[in-house]
């Protein structure tokens, strides 16, 4: 998609459906490391890309470049990426406001002692560093997960 192609409207609905998507693992585009739970933590970031880079260009470092070193880092029991490609707001309520979603990232550990590894190890420093590199804005959710339907 290009960055011509999504509007205001588009981006304001991706909240919406966030909690939908970080909870199911159904619209995971790509697993990295993926083990078979149970896990304790799970992560859901959701990202921006910075000023000046498009979508593509966010979606391609992300996937070839960023994802990639997260292999090995451990602690992390699954990392997925989902690249935001189109929203749809729900006409009977309201929209958020500016909010630009480019990709939501998602992280599984089996542990609190796992979560504590990945935050303290270097490679999750090298990681946070090339993600500036790319990423605008991010916040973080540590989240509780319900599968409703598993397939």
């Amino acid at each position: 998609m290009s960055s011509g192609n999504t509007t205001k409207s588009t981006r304001r609905g991706a909240l919406l459906g966030m909690a939908g998507l970080a909870a199911s693992s159904a619209t995971v585009n790509m697993a990295f490391g993926a083990e078979k739970g149970p896990f304790a933590i799970k992560k859901a970031s959701l990202l921006q890309r910075k000023p000046g880079i498009t979508h593509e260009e966010f979606a391609k470092h992300w996937v070839e470049i960023h994802a990639p070193m997260a292999i090995g880092i451990p602690g992390i029991g699954r990392y997925t990426l989902t690249i935001i490609n189109k929203t749809s707001p729900r006409k009977n309520m309201p929209t958020y406001d500016g909010l630009q979603v480019d990709g939501i990232a998602e992280q599984w550990f089996r542990s609190q002692a796992d979560y504590e590894t990945y935050l303290s190890s270097p490679k999750t420093a090298r990681l946070r560093d090339d993600g500036a590199t790319f990423i605008g804005r991010q916040i973080d959710f540590l989240c509780e997960e319900k599968v409703i339907i598993a397939t």
